[in-house]
């Protein structure tokens, strides 16, 4: 970036770790970025995962509580739900980039600065507006690691690994459920985004990608 320049523009591109294959999403168009590994294609939509919903506001954590967000997804209505809804999606890492595109051919990302690198804590399934939507609470990776028991969380991957075959986390009361279209819900309040209706990914705890990264 230099004084000079008439028109500055900021691009954000995450990079999922996904279980087979990267997702490499792009705040809007096509981003061409080297995470690390070479220069690679961002878009605007996954095959699978489909675009992004919204991300949380990032949570700092206090005392022994995690670090940590959502982010959605809402797949493609033609992707095959056992693509996206699957059980190895927890541990899984995303990280995300701000950086410049350069004006030259106007998809390059340039003067990129890592802004988060995260594990995927608990996947969940739900609905709005009628479409899937993946939602995936995550937390810091330096969180997990500070410690050797540190991040151990309450879920059905981490039960079994120390118990095999133990399966009482599927039925956990107080974990979020998706319930299908037309079921009784639950008297207590529905799981949706960050509004105070919760009811949907419109709400006003959502950002976008780029809001939430300025």
């Amino acid at each position: 970036m230099a004084v000079s320049d008439l028109v500055i523009t900021l691009a954000a591109v995450l990079e999922w770790q996904a279980p087979g294959g990267d997702v490499r999403l792009a705040d809007g168009g096509v981003v061409r970025f080297n995470p690390g590994t070479g220069t690679v294609t961002f878009t605007a939509e996954d095959a699978r995962f489909g675009t992004l919903a919204g991300l949380d506001v990032f949570e700092t954590g206090i005392g022994d509580m995690v670090e940590g967000g959502t982010i959605a997804f809402v797949p493609p209505a033609d992707a095959a739900t056992g693509d996206w809804w699957r059980a190895d999606l927890e541990n899984t890492r995303l990280r995300l980039w701000l950086g410049e595109i350069d004006p030259a051919d106007g998809v390059t990302l340039t003067n990129a600065e890592p802004v988060a690198d995260w594990l995927v804590d608990t996947p969940s399934r739900e609905q709005a507006a009628g479409q899937d939507v993946l939602s995936l609470a995550f937390m810091t990776r330096q969180e997990k690691l500070f410690e050797t028991s540190q991040g151990n969380v309450c879920s059905d991957t981490f039960h079994q690994s120390i118990w095999p075959g133990e399966r009482g986390f599927e039925n956990c009361t107080d974990a979020q459920q998706f319930f299908a279209w037309g079921a009784e819900a639950p008297p207590s309040s529905s799981v949706g985004g960050g509004g105070s209706s919760g009811g949907g990914w419109g709400g006003g705890g959502w950002l976008t990608l780029g809001q939430q990264v300025q």
